[in-house]
């Protein structure tokens, strides 16, 4: 369905700029004059006078000289830098020249240090300079509570030492039912199984069915 007031013309704001119908401009126009005014007299916020007045002992001067004032880029030792790089070619170099002849291959060259790192006094691990001024603090805090720890009596070291050794038992092996085997002599065992087939008897008895007696051949 259109707009009945699509065609209706619009008129810009004096203030904004924005576009609005005949009846809504005087409205707008009117808000947004006061809008325009506050906002022009609404300063910039300044943190530094924020830190200076909360209990802080630096002046609010002191904080603007501090932020005026430029700050240096890290040096960097490039010949250190330089030095590892060219012990690096050289060792790639001879492992060129060693897989050429067939010969052993020489031994790596020693692991680079960064120069610009800086080392931990406590667990003697390399930062960043924005990574050891956290890091720093955190070790130191770490190393000392390690140290005042109280040593272990007696009790806790036997503790710890059947923790150690403790060994599971070994699991039981559970005989089934019906496996053993009395043993017997052999003629026990014939006479049982005997004993157990139908039809047959004591020794010499003839089988079910058949005449006893003797034979004789006919020639």
């Amino acid at each position: 369905m259109a707009d009945p007031r699509a065609n209706e013309p619009r008129y810009p704001c004096k203030v904004c700029g924005r576009q609005f119908f005949k009846d809504s401009l005087d409205k707008h126009q009117s808000i947004c004059a006061k809008t325009a005014k506050t906002s022009s007299k609404r300063k910039v916020f300044d943190s530094a006078k924020q830190r200076a007045g909360e209990g802080s002992d630096l002046t609010y001067r002191q904080i603007k000289q501090a932020q005026k004032k430029p700050v240096a880029p890290p040096k960097t030792n490039w010949r250190a830098k330089h030095e590892d790089f060219i012990n690096t070619v050289r060792a790639a170099r001879g492992v060129d020249r060693a897989i050429a002849a067939g010969g052993p291959l020489p031994p790596p060259p020693p692991p680079s240090i960064n120069p610009d790192y800086i080392q931990c006094p406590y667990c003697a691990r390399r930062f960043s300079q924005q990574a050891a001024e956290r890091h720093i603090n955190f070790c130191k805090e770490q190393s000392q509570r390690v140290n005042n720890r109280p040593p272990p009596n007696a009790a806790a070291k036997a503790k710890q030492a059947t923790r150690t050794q403790y060994q599971a038992p070994k699991p039981k092996v559970k005989a089934t039912p019906g496996a053993a085997v009395t043993p017997s002599s052999s003629g026990s065992r014939v006479g049982a199984g005997a004993a157990a087939r139908p039809g047959v008897g004591a020794a010499g008895a003839a089988p079910r069915g058949r005449a006893t007696g003797s034979y004789q051949l006919v020639q």
